[in-house]
């Protein structure tokens, strides 16, 4: 059996991977001080800043995930007092459809990616 089809699966899934980790390396590195800059009373940026300034780009990383998750899930994130929604109303349409494409196409590759490799266990 020919290992040529599986490589070019891997390849497939690998090459947007890397493409979206540099994106989101830069995207993290630049505006996740933006996006909570548009956020002010908001109670988890100062708490995530305090925790996770100190982590490098990781650290932003995070912070940057749990604003798309806050901006994803804004009436329970209100309900717990974490966020205010009328900050979540106000911010800009195409920023945070940015987060969120960015996140959730990072999600499916790396599940298509572990799909793929448990498919190449289970061949073995």
């Amino acid at each position: 059996m020919s290992l040529l089809p599986f490589g070019l699966i891997g390849l497939l899934i690998g090459a947007p991977i890397i493409l979206m980790v540099v994106w989101l390396t830069y995207m993290v590195h630049v505006y996740t001080e933006i996006a909570e800059a548009l956020m002010p009373n908001s109670s988890f940026v100062d708490a995530n800043k305090k925790a996770f300034s100190q982590a490098g780009i990781f650290g932003k990383s995070i912070r940057n995930g749990f604003l798309t998750m806050v901006l994803l899930t804004p009436h329970l994130t209100a309900k717990r007092g974490i966020v205010d929604v009328q900050e979540i109303k106000h911010f800009p349409k195409k920023f945070k459809r940015m987060l969120v494409v960015t996140w959730a196409a990072n999600f499916l590759l790396c599940l298509a990616l572990l799909v793929f490799g448990s498919y190449l266990k289970y061949l073995k």
